[in-house]
Parts: structure tokens; C-alpha cells; sequence
């Protein structure tokens, strides 16, 4: 044998090989990496109750939107009812809330937030701890892109209570409901959670006004410059507000009225003009707002309905609302007609136009996220036990099925690339 003929040959194959390690590094790096998508499961029971809840974790398949199940939490997290649910900026971590007004089974305890690391090589779980979410009930759950603070929006169980108050010596009986907060979690070095450092406790409904339920916090999320958190207050018709920094340790905020009856419950944040939107969950409807990030002030812009002219079918209880990347179409899910409502945004002044109205592909939509690149959209229909993929048209904003998975309870959806 020629070893230098051989020896070049060897140079050419280990060069070939390195240039093919080199171009796949180079293909993961700029497509973004492996993309895993982790889905919330709801428990048998109402509130927490029952068994099945958990998170799966699947591999999304970016050519055609399709989820391969590559694990999912253990039986010691059967009673996780996740309902909330987000990952850090870098992958690294994972929080859902758990729905529930009895944590570990202990009537009054309120419910958690529970915070997993998520493993680099196969997108897997692995839990850290656990914390009470401050307030029974939590639905929300954001963290903030330095990985310092986690937010936690509790609705409360809306419970009335007796309570006996004498007025002009008279015995009277009043009946509060519990309390809607926002609770703020510093975030260890590790992801894991220390205990609340505050909490903000929305204004009851006075118990003069009987023409509604008390306050119930249902989102929380950041503005796009991250300098405050936006809450809703689904019971008393608010929105709060309230300063923030990644070392913030106090909730000073301030709340803002919406209309009465309306519910907002949902909310997503335009990516560069100084919008917002919102579902409105006794309406069958989608509201705008102005915020004025210096001096975090709320301004009504307009409410256009999620449904055609003329609609006659069931009652409509609009759920999630999410937001293009690209800042120019959003997208609302309406309970009751199974369907996703779909909106052109006019960044100059906030408004929205109707553009179609689309089928879910199953029943019961809860929640629904849009991946990061912005390809596909994945919704949660809590009722038919599916996660359903449709791909965006990103000049367009149109919308079309094109795959299913079944996903027991399947309720909150989030992704990590990895």
C-alpha cells in the first residue's frame, strides 16, 4: 500500500467528515436547533382533583408541524393540573402552575407553581421544587427574560364566605369572595423557586354591587420593553399594571377599569407597536388597547367581535388569544364554536380586521401557542383530548390543519429549543 496516497486519502475522509460535522452545526445553529414542544395536562377532576395530569414532552417535526412523544412526567405528578405553563428564554428551564385550591390535598392551601430543569439532550424533565402560588387556583405563569423573576397570576376559587358584621347593632351576613393576586417568585441560579417575595391582592367588588363576582385574576404577561406586568382581572373587569426589573421584590401597581361584563381574560403584547390585545370571556369578542410603556398607562382602542355577522350557534366563551412573530396577525380561540378567529392588525392605530374564522379540529379549546419561527400554531382542545398543528401563512395570516396527536386533558402548550 502507498501510505502516502493513503495518509491523503485519510486527510480527505477525516476533512469530509469534519466538513460534515461543521455543516451541521452550522444547519442546527441557524434553523435554531431541535425544537421540543412540552404539553399541560388537566387532571380527571374539576380543580385539581383526580388523577392524569402531568406534562408530556415531544420532538415537533418543523416540515410538517407533527409531535413524536419522546417522555413525559412520572406517576408522582399525576395530580400536576397544569393550566399555566412557560420556559426560560434559553431553554434551560420550565414552570407550569397547578390548578387547584388545595395543594398537596390540604383544603385552603392555595395552589403551586412547580419548576422542572429541562435536560440539553433529550428535552426531558427533571423536577426541582415546588412553591405555593399565593392564591388558589393559579392560571398563569410568566418568567422574564433575564431568568430572575417568575410572575404567577392566581384567579382564586371564587368561594363565598358567611361573614357576620354587625351595622347599627344589626347582625348582617356578608359573603366576599377569596382573593385574585399576582404573585412575584425570585428565581435561583439553579431554576429552581424561593418563596413569594410579594404579592398583590386585587380590590374586591364591593359587596353593595351584587352584579357580578369578585375580582379573578386570570393572565399575567410583560409589556415588549419588559419594564411592566400586565395583569387581567377576569371578575371585576380590570387590568393591572405594574412596574417591574429584574430585581424587582415589591408589586406596586395600579388597575385600570374595562368595560362591565365583559371578563377580560387573556392578553398578548404586540411585538413592536405600543399595542395589546384581549379576549373577553362573556363576549364573544377580542379588545385593543394603547400602553404607554413610560408611564404604564391603558388606553381602550377598539372591541370587534370572533365571530361572522349573524352567528347563531352556541354560546361563545373566547379563551387564549396569541400573536404572529411577525406582528401582523392574531389569533383568538372561541369556546363553544370550536373555532379560531383570525385578525389582521393595523400597527398605526391598534385596530383589527377580521379575516376568517377556522375550525379547531376537535372540541373544548383552551390554550394554544405558536412556535418560535412562526410556522405552525398548536392548539389545545381540552374536550376531544388532542393537540392539533396548523400551518401560518406569514403573509396572509390564513390558517390550515395539518396534523393531530392525542393528548389526554391536553391543555397549555409551550416550546424550548434545544
Amino acid at each position: 500500500m502507498n501510505n502516502a496516497i493513503s495518509r491523503r486519502r485519510f486527510l480527505r475522509a477525516s476533512g469530509a467528515a469534519l466538513a460534515a460535522v461543521e455543516v451541521d452545526a452550522f444547519q442546527r445553529e441557524t434553523s435554531g436547533g431541535r425544537l421540543f414542544a412540552y404539553v399541560g395536562r388537566h387532571t380527571s377532576g374539576f380543580f385539581g382533583t383526580g388523577k392524569g395530569g402531568g406534562i408530556t414532552v415531544f420532538r415537533v417535526n418543523m416540515s410538517d408541524g407533527s409531535l413524536t412523544e419522546v417522555g413525559k412526567t412520572g406517576p408522582e405528578f399525576d395530580d400536576l393540573n397544569s393550566d399555566g405553563m412557560c420556559t426560560s428564554a434559553d431553554g434551560r428551564f420550565l414552570y407550569s402552575i397547578i390548578l387547584t385550591p388545595a395543594l398537596g390535598g390540604k383544603p385552603g392551601a392555595g395552589g403551586g407553581v412547580a419548576a422542572f430543569a429541562i435536560s440539553r439532550e433529550d428535552g426531558t424533565l427533571k423536577h426541582l421544587n415546588t412553591q405555593p402560588s399565593m392564591g388558589a387556583n393559579p392560571v398563569s405563569v410568566i418568567i422574564d427574560k433575564t431568568n430572575s423573576r417568575v410572575v404567577v397570576g392566581n384567579h382564586g376559587a371564587l368561594n363565598q364566605i358567611v361573614l357576620i358584621n354587625k351595622k347599627n347593632g344589626v347582625p348582617v351576613i356578608e359573603s366576599p369572595t377569596d382573593d385574585a393576586t399576582v404573585a412575584l417568585f425570585p428565581v435561583r441560579p439553579d431554576g429552581s423557586l424561593e418563596p413569594a417575595c410579594d404579592v398583590s391582592v386585587f380590590a374586591q367588588r364591593p359587596l353593595s354591587d351584587p352584579s357580578g363576582p369578585g375580582a379573578a385574576c386570570h393572565a399575567v404577561t410583560f409589556d415588549r420593553s419588559q419594564r411592566w406586568i400586565i395583569a387581567s382581572d377576569n371578575g371585576y373587569d380590570h387590568i393591572y399594571v405594574y412596574p417591574f426589573r429584574p430585581g424587582s421584590r415589591k408589586l406596586d401597581g395600579k388597575s385600570f377599569p374595562t368595560p362591565p361584563g365583559k371578563a377580560p381574560r387573556h392578553l398578548v403584547v404586540h411585538p413592536r407597536a405600543p399595542y395589546f390585545f384581549m379576549t373577553n370571556e362573556r363576549e364573544a369578542s377580542v379588545s385593543s388597547f394603547l400602553f404607554d410603556s413610560d408611564h404604564g398607562r391603558v388606553e381602550p382602542v377598539q372591541t370587534i367581535a370572533t365571530v361572522p355577522d349573524g352567528y347563531s350557534g352556541p354560546r361563545v366563551a373566547p379563551s387564549n388569544i396569541r400573536i404572529h412573530p411577525n406582528g401582523k396577525f392574531v389569533y383568538s380561540a372561541n369556546r363553544g364554536d370550536d373555532s379560531i378567529a383570525v385578525f389582521a392588525i393595523d400597527e398605526r392605530s391598534g385596530r383589527l380586521n377580521r379575516l376568517d374564522v377556522v375550525k379547531t379540529g376537535g372540541q373544548g379549546p383552551r390554550e394554544m401557542n405558536i412556535e418560535p419561527s412562526g410556522k405552525f400554531l398548536f392548539v389545545c382542545n381540552l374536550q376531544s383530548n388532542d393537540v392539533v398543528t396548523f400551518v401560518l401563512d406569514a403573509d396572509t395570516g390564513r390558517i390550515n390543519q395539518t396534523a393531530k396527536v392525542g393528548v389526554p386533558l391536553a391543555a397549555v402548550i409551550d416550546f424550548a429549543t434545544l
